[in-house]
């Protein structure tokens, strides 16, 4: 499944998210140089990605990437019922076979063919289970991703959000490249990832299924153009003294036009920047506020839908 259209715990991630991309541009640029032909199995092709990368990192990226790249999201597979098996190792590698040779699939796919590469060039990888906020069909859905570890300490990801995502509510795939969704902060993950078992939150105090579901989402695949991290965080936004609510954004590149939408209707908002935050001040009119960024074009004004929050 899709992703919609998302302490100072890694806070890195928020000041330079451009710089932690760039930094694995060799590392991605290799990734696309690398055809299927010629890779029997995801194995093969694994091993020959990897050969000459020496760290974790490079090579838990330098698959995230290939999968990202070259898999297609296939709804027409949603629901249907998976090879036969003995075993759910069995189970998840005829998937990963299947998956790699078709070059689509659903979120189990991805997140199967992920562990098969990531387990074959000696990095540990979990395939982890639960539910999404943002999906493709939107809403709460079941969805699979995976964690790996990376110099001792686990990562999240997710290959298939990676990939790209549905076009409105059009079962059409848009194939687009979100490295957003590599080694993303737990924290930010969270918001719109809820594992089965929650452990796999990596968080300090795991959140339960009530309190996910309050959190706001916004998007956060783009790390350029794309929200990395808000004030407040996690929780409902409220009016301060003057009526007014204060929302802060991360933004590296904020989007020429910003629209505030809430019952139906657009309401108007001051926007400044102020020391690399997108600070939107408002007064609400009523408990959902939407975010809309978007340009002007020849063809009129284009907005996508960038993050949801409640306001109490």
């Amino acid at each position: 499944m899709m992703k919609l259209i998302f302490s100072t715990l890694l806070l890195v991630f928020c000041a330079s998210a451009v710089q932690a991309q760039s930094e694995f541009a060799a590392v991605d640029s290799l990734a696309r140089s690398i055809s299927k032909s010629g890779h029997a199995t995801p194995a093969a092709l694994a091993k020959d990605l990897c050969k000459n990368l020496t760290t974790d990192r490079d090579k838990a990226r330098a698959i995230f990437t290939w999968i990202a790249e070259n898999m297609r999201y296939d709804f027409n597979a949603i629901g249907k019922e998976g090879p036969k098996a003995d075993s759910q190792e069995e189970y998840q590698d005829k998937r990963a076979q299947q998956a790699y040779k078709k070059g689509r699939g659903v979120c189990m796919d991805y997140a199967s063919v992920y562990q098969n590469m990531a387990e074959e060039v000696g990095l540990e990888c979990a395939f982890v289970t639960g539910h999404s906020k943002g999906s493709v069909h939107g809403g709460w859905g079941k969805h699979a991703w995976n964690a790996v570890k990376i110099n001792d300490e686990w990562a999240l990801l997710d290959a298939t959000w990676g990939a790209g995502h549905a076009k409105g509510d059009e079962e059409k795939f848009v194939q687009e490249f979100q490295p957003g969704f590599f080694c993303t902060p737990p924290r930010i993950f969270a918001l719109d990832h809820f594992p089965d078992d929650p452990k796999w939150q990596l968080l300090d105090t795991p959140l339960d299924k009530i309190a996910f579901k309050k959190q706001p989402v916004f998007s956060y695949g783009n790390p350029v153009s794309d929200i990395t991290d808000s004030q407040p965080f996690g929780m409902p936004l409220t009016k301060g003294a003057d009526g007014k609510v204060e929302l802060r954004l991360q933004i590296q590149q904020p989007p020429e036009i910003i629209r505030l939408k809430m019952s139906g209707r657009e309401i108007p908002a001051e926007r400044v920047m102020e020391n690399g935050w997108l600070i939107l001040r408002f007064v609400p009119a009523g408990r959902e506020l939407q975010i809309w960024g978007g340009e002007k074009t020849r063809q009129g004004v284009h907005t996508i839908l960038m993050a949801i929050f409640t306001v109490q």
